[in-house]
């Protein structure tokens, strides 16, 4: 996704190598998506499912989203 849209940035953790930000986030299981420090997704998940958990953690406090 951060590669199609220029507002979606996305970086890869190692756990092994980061322990602390793995104990942070308490990565239990991989791969663990969080997105926005509010939504987190657990293993590979279908790419609705991945949308979704995207507009969820963008959502403002009135539940809309942001327009692309």
């Amino acid at each position: 996704m951060a590669i199609e849209f220029d507002r979606v940035t996305a970086d890869v953790i190692e756990a092994n190598e980061f322990p602390d930000l793995a104990q942070a986030y308490a990565v239990s299981a991989v791969p663990k998506t969080v997105i926005n420090g509010k939504v987190e997704l657990i293993g590979a998940v279908p790419e609705s499912e991945f949308v979704a958990a995207i507009q969820r953690a963008t959502a403002g406090p009135d539940g809309a989203t942001p327009e692309s």
